[in-house]
């Protein structure tokens, strides 16, 4: 079972989420769960893996058919080819373990990737905000946790552990690399808060009972 998260790595808030094997299918329900959460029309920044279903995934869920011209006056008519938009870039990080090196992927949006990394305070292409969530989710939860007995026996009792560590860490977590200083004062943020989906770090109590709409 494997966690597919996107993150917004300024706020830290987990956009999306979909558990379950690594396959084509799980990779395009996260992109494009992560698509119904961003406002309409937002063309975001994506960095991830060297993954290859990513490209695919991104292009079904933010791209654009363009109709092909016909060749000739007879055959059938071509179908639209798939276009990635402007203003999106995404690129990869791949790991290459012998010789301990990354090497950094461009794919869309090559043009734009330096002033992207700017604009965000970047140095370089990163997923080090995933891995650094990734890291606490196994802390949490020992459902996570490599090599031990506390995996799940069940398929769906993972899962519902995951949405519920997840939103957990969404709305009740003080994360400390949100933290501000306001007028002397720590300002203690949740990722939640961060994003501005809410005013206030939730109590646990108030998380188990705010009502949750099925999709």
């Amino acid at each position: 079972m494997w966690d597919h998260v996107a993150m917004d790595p300024m706020t830290k808030l987990v956009v999306a989420l979909e558990v379950g094997k690594r396959t084509e299918e799980q990779t395009q329900r996260l992109v494009q769960q992560a698509k119904e959460r961003l406002a309409p029309g937002w063309l975001p920044a994506f960095f991830s893996d060297a993954y290859a279903a990513y490209p695919q995934a991104i292009l079904e869920a933010f791209g654009h058919r363009y109709p092909v011209p016909r060749r000739g006056p007879k055959g059938r008519r071509p179908k639209p080819r798939l276009r990635c938009p402007r203003g999106l870039v995404y690129a990869q990080v791949k790991k290459v373990y012998r010789g301990k090196r990354v090497e950094i992927r461009p794919i869309f949006g090559k043009a734009k990737l330096a002033a992207t990394l700017k604009r965000l305070g970047f140095n370089q292409v990163n997923t080090s905000a995933i891995e650094r969530h990734n890291n606490t989710s196994r802390q949490w939860d020992r459902r996570q946790t490599r090599k031990s007995l506390g995996f799940s026996k069940e398929g769906r009792y993972h899962r519902w552990m995951r949405w519920l560590a997840t939103t957990l860490y969404n709305f009740c977590w003080d994360h400390s690399g949100l933290r501000q200083r306001e007028e002397g004062k720590v300002l203690h943020r949740s990722p939640a808060v961060a994003a501005e989906i809410t005013d206030h770090i939730w109590s646990v109590r108030e998380w188990l009972l705010c009502p949750v709409l099925g999709r």
